[in-house]
């Protein structure tokens, strides 16, 4: 009987674990990914001019 406690603490903590990790990948960090690959891709489009200004100065 004490291993099927301990057996079941066991499941409850690793899906414990496993949603935390699940609900931080969707709730912070892909929306942190997607802010950054938008900033990216900002500095991208403009870099043509934008290191060019900043030079000058």
């Amino acid at each position: 009987m004490f291993l099927l406690k301990l057996l079941a603490i066991g499941v409850l903590v690793t899906a414990g674990i496993a949603m935390i990790a699940f609900l931080e990948e969707k709730l912070v960090s892909g929306p942190r990914r997607r802010q950054i690959a938008e900033r990216a891709r900002q500095k991208l489009a403009g870099s043509g001019k934008g290191e060019g200004e900043g030079e000058k100065e």
